[in-house]
This record gives structure tokens, sequence and C-alpha cells, in this order.
């Protein structure tokens, strides 16, 4: 099975469908979660070895595409946080890939949904709520949160990387972002 995410396209304004749903893009780590196979993928294809705790968290005979954070005391994702490993690292699936063994990515977004929301009751695993239709009331949100972003997703695709589209609507004023460049260069320079 091919384990590379759907990269979502940047698109400057949010909008309103009732064809999408719409989430909040999370401020942290990309990453698929094979329970399988006892590994973590980035969206680049490397192994995130520094998170492999986030694992033990999750049950056995997933795979699971979602976002390693760092969650403050209010639920809010803090990326320095994670990056610097002040705070425990958490992983929030946003997409199932395989279901107790069986491969799922052909079943459109919203059964996909439906069974992750059951996955996420039974296991007790963090959980990312998501809108349909209204993208602007969502984005709105987002940004009155101080939240990253959000990201848009037709409700009848199947997870097809390179096929499927998917939107990521940044909020322009995220204060996380400010020196991030140069937290980065610090660190990996």
């Amino acid at each position: 099975m091919n384990l590379a995410p759907i990269i979502p396209t940047r698109r400057a304004d949010p909008f309103d469908d009732p064809a999408f749903l719409f989430e909040i893009k999370l401020d942290g780590f990309r990453a698929i979660a094979d329970t399988i196979a006892g590994r973590l993928i980035s969206k680049n294809g490397n192994a995130l070895k520094r998170f492999a705790s986030v694992l033990d968290t999750l049950p056995n005979g997933y795979v699971f595409d979602g976002e390693i954070v760092a969650l403050d005391d209010d639920g809010r994702p803090m990326f320095n946080d994670l990056m610097f490993g002040r705070r425990e690292p958490s992983y929030v699936p946003f997409d199932v890939l395989v279901a107790d063994g069986e491969n799922v990515t052909a079943l459109p977004l919203k059964d996909r949904k439906a069974l992750l929301t059951q996955i996420v009751r039974r296991y007790r695993l963090q959980k990312l709520d998501w809108v349909i239709g209204e993208g602007k009331a969502a984005f709105q949100t987002v940004c009155d949160l101080d939240l990253e972003g959000i990201v848009a997703k037709r409700m009848t695709d199947a997870y097809e990387p390179g096929k499927t589209r998917w939107w990521k609507i940044p909020n322009r004023s995220y204060s996380q972002k400010e020196g991030r460049a140069e937290s980065f260069e610090r660190r990996y320079g």
C-alpha cells in the first residue's frame, strides 16, 4: 500500500460549499501512523523516530493520517513546545486509511470520517472536529482563536495522493508563525 499522504494546495480565501467539510489545520508535524508496521512516516516519506512514542497511544491494525502535536492546557497546538520537546507529543488522526487490517482508502471521505469517529470513541483517541459546508464561519473561528488555518476536503473523495485535492487556507495573522524560520535555522541550520 502506498503510504504517501495527500498534500493540501494553498488557497487564499475561505469558501462555503455543502460538498466540503472544513477542519482545523493543526500546527505540528504531519504523519502517517502505521500501527501494523510500527512506524510514523512524514509527509516527505521520512521516518519520524523522534515521536515514535505516539504509536503506543494508537490501536494496532490501523493506518491513520494525522498530525503530531503538543497541546497546551486549553487543547491548542503549540508548535515550539513540540519542536523543542517542552510538552509530550500527541497524535491527532484526521483520516483512516486502514481499519482492522482492511484498506479503506477507496471509501468516500464522509464514510472514512464516520469510521474514524467510531475508532476515536472506541479507543479514546484525540478528536478533531469538522463542519460541513461552512468554511467561512470555520475560518473566522480559527482566526479568532489564533489557530493556523483550516483544510477543505470534498466529502465524496477517495484517499488518492496525487489525485485528491485538499485545500489549506492559512490564517495570515497566526501568531505562532512569527520567527519560525529563525527557529528552524537555529535548530537545523
